[in-house]
């Protein structure tokens, strides 16, 4: 018989995007999530509103929570990359009625569910094994791209948060290079994330139809992606064949910053939808395309993340570590 569910390990968490918001109840002792509800950031003038809306819901309000932004934590007031939403962990403490509230970046919200997450919430992209307790990483494409590390104290793992997304986009060959100088438009720098995102996959569709001469239809990313995956739109297919294997080459940059023989994890929005892409090859050969590395990398086994809220679990999980070191739970 499962024994009774502990009130006070009941809390918030939340998954705070540039597009949706994603609010749940974590039980911070099996890391179970419910009442998960989603809200586009668009409709609704502040977290604060969202969030009272969603604990509106509820038939019992938690006292306490966690909430993974998409934005560097530093300073007081936290103000979202690539949303208009800004706010404290005091403002949303108090609207939302919680004694407390942990921040963490949404990536390392996401490296924290890595050891929660089961074998059949995972894809495997070609072969490798992940060496015991070594370092992880997890990046991925969304509405822009995360980058955190994860490692092994001796006694439980650590999250390293970073705005990797915003390292300078390399080239590789001639054919790249000319469209990284259309991509680049007259900025001084072009970070990964304007390619190896949502809108940076719309935004290349446009760069390749301009390199051919073409007139770019005004697609949306998830018309690109669409149109690819079905085969309907020559640009579109190249569009995301050049995606991949920029995605190949950030992903072994990443692993080699971090020396990740723990694995490489993809997360965000986009991976699930394209595993089909990314198993056909080009993602691992730019993965492991690292001249004198090539032999550190070879080993190293990267997986698409499938579970769709691993980042709300990855937030209960930093809330649950927190709180036993506070002798809280």
């Amino acid at each position: 018989m499962r024994k009774p569910a502990n009130p006070g390990a009941r809390a918030l968490v939340a998954d705070i995007g540039g597009t949706n918001a994603r609010f749940a109840l974590a039980d911070l002792e099996t890391l179970e999530l419910s009442e998960i509800r989603q809200f586009p950031c668009a409709e609704h003038a502040s977290i604060e509103a969202a969030a009272e809306i969603y604990l509106a819901g509820l038939k019992e309000r938690p006292c306490r929570g966690a909430v993974a932004v998409a934005a560097p934590l530093a300073g007081g007031k936290i103000k979202l990359t690539n949303s208009a939403w800004s706010f404290t962990a005091e403002s949303l403490a108090s609207a939302a009625h919680l004694d407390g509230i942990l921040l963490l970046n949404d990536f390392e919200a996401l490296a924290l569910s890595l050891p929660h997450l089961r074998a059949e919430e995972l894809h495997q992209i070609g072969s490798g094994a992940a060496a015991p307790q070594a370092t992880k990483v997890v990046l991925g494409p969304g509405t822009g791209i995360g980058v955190a590390g994860l490692v092994w104290s001796g006694a439980d793992w650590i999250a390293v948060p970073s705005e990797g997304g915003h390292i300078s986009l390399a080239a590789h060959t001639r054919h790249e290079f000319e469209i990284i100088e259309r991509l680049r438009g007259g900025r001084d720098h072009l970070s990964a994330e304007r390619v190896l995102s949502g809108p940076g996959l719309a935004n290349l569709y446009r760069a390749l139809a301009d390199s051919h001469g073409a007139a770019a239809e005004p697609l949306q990313p998830n018309d690109v992606l669409t149109r690819a995956l079905a085969c309907s739109d020559p640009l579109a297919v190249e569009a995301l064949a050049l995606f991949v294997t920029w995605l190949g080459a950030f992903a072994g940059d990443v692993a080699l910053a971090f020396c990740a023989r723990g694995g490489v994890y993809l997360g965000g929005g986009i991976a699930p939808k394209i595993v089909s892409a990314l198993s056909q090859g080009a993602f691992r050969q730019a993965f492991e395309a690292k001249g004198r590395m090539r032999s550190l990398l070879a080993p190293i086994p990267a997986s698409v993340i499938l579970a769709e809220f691993a980042t709300l679990r990855g937030a209960a999980a930093g809330l649950r570590a927190n709180a036993l070191k506070r002798r809280d739970l």
